[in-house]
């Protein structure tokens, strides 16, 4: 582990720990002044409609926060193998947030209140903002899986050049290499817990179920192409979201023209992200190398991706054996 891996993972676990250490503050600071009944459930009005005892209420948040805390440390510990424990860090870390904001946010405006009756929600809902900002801060914080190339092109655990391996006529191939964007990860983290928080919220307000199927489809998407890997084997070429194993681009080896490594401009693509232009197809997590399709039929497609020569002499490799193996078979 390298010593900037260690300090992003520390800095992620200590993000972690900001929603129970919130639910416990405003327990020592707000509890004196709370009742054995407080606002528990409230109306779109911001007034509250339901109402529940005070410290079983507290506990059952807490157990709930810190199961999700310890959750969400596990997974900083996992993203060091596992790419997609990366986005759901934040995800977790931003629904340990709402959970305490649940409790907190209520406690607060019954201790305001003469009584629980009386209180008033008011302001504090716009402590969403900070608390989802926390999970997209959480995401951002854990380092990349080992191995993995975050949003700059390299490796947060080693920045040096991989040599390229041998390659032999005859092998039997197969090259890939994982690759993405927090620019595309933060969001999704930030919309899902939004989503999550409207749809327990449509259950007193029909009408916010549009807005979090709406949250929760958009942080999907961007999740898809937060983190993606580049294979390159005996069936093509084929771009694949790790998070949901789904594919974004699939070129077969009857379909290249030819594979070049370069310099990939977001400019000259359409600009930044998964773009469709006339140009072609493209994955551009920012300026930096990858490769380059030239297919036989239909528009070309660009990559990012590090180690971008290897994967353009696997390519080659492979689409010269298969050029082979069809003059063979006429």
């Amino acid at each position: 582990m390298s010593r900037r891996g260690a300090v992003r993972r520390s800095i992620a676990v200590a993000l972690a720990l900001v929603p129970p250490a919130w639910l416990i503050i405003t327990a020592v600071t707000v509890g004196p002044k709370l009742g054995s009944r407080m606002a528990s459930h409230w109306s779109g009005t911001g007034t509250p409609d339901g109402f529940a005892d005070t410290w079983p209420t507290f506990w059952m948040f807490a157990a709930i926060v810190t199961g999700l805390t310890a959750g969400a440390i596990a997974l900083v510990v996992a993203a060091r193998t596992t790419p997609q424990a990366r986005m759901w860090v934040g995800i977790v870390v931003g629904l340990a947030g709402l959970t305490a904001l649940a409790w907190t946010a209520s406690a607060e405006a019954t201790a305001a209140a003469a009584t629980p009756e009386e209180a008033v929600l008011g302001a504090r809902l716009l402590l969403l903002i900070p608390v989802v900002g926390l999970g997209a801060l959480a995401f951002l914080f854990v380092p990349p899986t080992e191995g993995q190339t975050d949003s700059d092109g390299d490796s947060d655990d080693d920045r040096r050049e991989r040599p390229t391996p041998p390659l032999r006529s005859g092998d039997r191939l197969v090259w890939s290499g994982t690759t993405g964007s927090a620019w595309f990860g933060a969001p999704a983290a930030a919309l899902i817990a939004g989503g999550i928080l409207c749809l327990v919220a449509a259950i007193a307000t029909p009408a916010l179920i549009a807005a979090a199927t709406f949250l929760l489809l958009l942080g999907c998407t961007l999740l898809l192409l937060a983190s993606v890997r580049l294979v390159v084997d005996a069936r093509g070429i084929r771009l694949v979201s790790t998070v949901f194993r789904i594919p974004l681009i699939r070129v077969k080896l009857d379909d290249i023209d030819a594979v070049s490594a370069e310099q990939i401009s977001p400019l000259r693509w359409g600009g930044w992200g998964f773009r469709i232009s006339t140009r072609g197809i493209a994955y551009v997590t920012r300026k930096s190398e990858g490769i380059v399709i030239t297919r036989r039929r239909g528009a070309d497609v660009a990559i990012t991706i590090g180690a971008a020569e290897q994967a353009r002499a696997a390519a080659e490799l492979l689409v010269d054996q298969h050029r082979a193996g069809m003059r063979r078979a006429d």
